[in-house]
């Protein structure tokens, strides 16, 4: 059976003493949690009601607030017969998401509520990631709303027309319709839609051809070799960028985010940013070696100083921002790296983890191993990731054959 809770959220709202009220929806031992409209002190909440009076009278309108907590909990469970009524599971994810959004036909009004769910569990870069769609979607139809059952072939050869106009990549319009089409199989799983009106089932989107440059061995030992003034910036961002490609090609926004207390017994352990799955992984000569360049006996400390120590980066959106800037910065750098060491590739930060891909790839025939080592969720997508490296795969079979 469901459960019900009403608590404080654990960090006050920047620049004041009150803290989010939140409702905790528990269904077999799992939570999650809802930001609810209301803020108090923490000397005006109550966690352990009586009566339903979570916020205490010393609050102006702790009437109002907890008439407004007991509504909200009434429709929780309202939402919780519904699933049951329509023979769905009845999980705490399933609650929650009946009762932000219960059954909009709205695809602006569904897809806001997405975005800022997505924002309330801090996952700003895809909530930015939709909301930029949303707006492209709404300049298109002239800031009208737009209803599910007018998404039609129609409609999304329009919008793919007025994105080329704009000047958008296929990739980058590829990408905005995988976020349509996600929040189509969204709504269809709530109930906001049929199954049989989506029109992703017979609409295909060609992907544009992604180039994923890599570095041979070879070219990592140039810029491995190149001499660089100790200190200055550019020296950072190649032993930033060499300690991601000798880390499995951890990617910039950990790279960014690591700090000395990721360092235990020998081994980097972080949490990925982009899947939010925990990593670990074993340093080998090089990296400790770069280690040794910095070196701190502070804990909380960044290993690499693109950010800064004294800085509060608790803030998400702020945080996001951050990452984006130092990423650019460091695939500037990047450029005037492969510049000085000759090489005529266009690199950036996801480069080292291209070239740790193709060269593991071609040293090892276990893709669940390379899958584990690169962080994916599953071996397909480490088959997709790798199939724009075939090239090589094509040319070997060649010589193979035609020895």
């Amino acid at each position: 059976m469901p459960s019900y809770n009403i608590e404080a959220n654990n960090k006050p709202i920047k620049g004041s003493n009150e803290y989010t009220l939140l409702l905790r929806i528990t269904v077999d031992r799992k939570h999650v949690r809802m930001k609810l409209d209301y803020a108090v002190n923490s000397n005006q909440f109550n966690p352990k009601p009586q009566q339903n009076k979570y916020v205490r009278q010393n609050h102006s309108k702790h009437k109002t607030i907890n008439g407004y907590i007991d509504d909200k909990i009434q429709a929780a469970k309202d939402a919780a017969k519904k699933l049951g009524d329509e023979g769905k599971q009845v999980t705490a994810t399933g609650i929650k998401q009946k009762l932000m959004n219960p059954g909009s036909k709205s695809f602006s009004e569904f897809t806001k509520v997405r975005v800022k769910e997505m924002n309330d569990n801090n996952e700003v870069a895809n909530a930015m990631r939709y909301q930029v769609l949303l707006n492209k979607v709404e300049k298109y139809r002239n800031g009208s709303d737009l209803l599910f059952s007018e998404i039609d072939h129609s409609f999304l050869r329009g919008f793919q027309a007025y994105l080329k106009k704009l000047g958008n990549s296929e990739n980058t319009i590829h990408a905005n319709f995988r976020i349509i089409r996600a929040l189509f199989y969204k709504a269809i799983e709530m109930g906001s839609v049929k199954q049989e009106h989506n029109p992703f089932f017979s609409f295909k989107l060609k992907e544009g051809e992604v180039n994923r440059a890599r570095l041979t061995i070879e070219e990592i030992k140039k810029i491995e070799d190149l001499s660089l003034s100790k200190g200055s910036l550019i020296w950072n961002v190649r032993n930033a960028f060499l300690f991601s490609f000798y880390n499995a090609g951890i990617r910039a926004s950990d790279i960014l985010r690591l700090k000395w207390s990721n360092i235990t017994d020998g081994r980097l352990i972080f949490q990925m940013q982009k899947t939010k799955h925990g990593h670990s992984v074993r340093l080998k000569e090089k990296p400790l070696s770069i280690l040794s360049l910095y070196e701190s006996s502070d804990p909380d400390a960044y290993i690499f100083p693109f950010l800064k120590n004294d800085i509060d980066y608790s803030d998400p959106h702020f945080m996001h921002k951050q990452i984006s800037a130092k990423t650019a910065l460091l695939n500037k750098y990047l450029k005037k790296i492969a510049t000085k060491a000759g090489i005529e590739k266009k690199i950036s930060t996801h480069t080292a983890r291209h070239s740790f891909a193709d060269i593991a790839r071609q040293k090892t025939d276990n893709i669940y191993n390379l899958s584990k080592t690169l962080g994916h969720s599953s071996i397909k997508i480490t088959e997709a990731y790798l199939a724009s490296f075939d090239d090589k795969a094509v040319d070997d079979t060649m010589d193979e054959v035609f020895k």
